[in-house]
């Protein structure tokens, strides 16, 4: 099981999405921690540092970078605006 944590700005981004988009967003993460390796249901990125992965929430993507097991989140942002 791994911890998660967010990154300044991952909290920021996290708390101006409406409340039922956050408990989603943060109930996904949860299940993706709990796994034995969550990088299975996580895509590589490329060019987005500190980043390395991202999970897809519905139309939300979750970047993050994993130390120690634990789960950093450093952005949340729509899809289409995710990766400029």
């Amino acid at each position: 099981m791994y911890d998660i944590r967010f990154t300044p700005r991952g909290e920021r981004e996290l708390k101006a999405l409406p409340l039922a988009i956050q408990r989603r967003v943060q109930k996904k993460l949860r299940d993706n921690a709990d796994l034995a390796n969550p990088l299975t249901r996580a895509r590589s990125l490329t060019n987005l540092p500190p980043a390395t992965h991202r999970f897809r929430i519905g139309k939300y993507r979750a970047s993050f970078f994993i130390d120690q097991k634990i789960i950093f989140v450093e952005r949340i942002e729509i899809r289409g605006q995710a990766y400029h």
